[in-house]
């Protein structure tokens, strides 16, 4: 192998290797592309501890929502939802990681069963 060969090579596993260094979402609930009853939370399962410093909420069609975070650093992180009416959603969520740096990402799920009017008596229908 040539030595600019090598090098590249060389680079390429040092960036593979720090992007698999970050925070990444490994699983969610509910899961990416479902479609069901309205959740009341969703459950955010990350590769390390992180902490969420950004949440949004956008209805299909409809503005897009700031949620606030939980306070709470983890790699299991809980967010409580208003109560939300039938249609597609999608959840933008920024972290940062134990290493410093932001990632941000999207989960995208579809309510077909609205949640049941009293189940959220502080929160309107989105």
């Amino acid at each position: 192998m040539r030595i600019g060969q090598w090098l590249a090579a060389s680079i390429l596993c040092l960036l593979a290797a720090t992007a698999h260094a970050h925070a990444h979402l490994t699983d969610s609930d509910p899961r990416e592309g479902s479609a069901g009853k309205a959740p009341a939370q969703i459950v955010l399962t990350f590769s390390e501890a992180a902490r969420l410093t950004a949440l949004t909420l956008q209805k299909e069609g409809a503005e897009v929502r700031k949620l606030a975070p939980p306070t709470v650093t983890g790699m299991r992180l809980t967010v409580l939802l208003p109560a939300l009416a039938a249609g597609r959603y999608v959840l933008g969520w920024r972290v940062v990681g134990n290493d410093g740096h932001v990632t941000s990402g999207a989960l995208h799920f579809t309510v077909v069963e609205p949640t049941a009017a009293g189940a959220h008596p502080s929160h309107r229908a989105v």
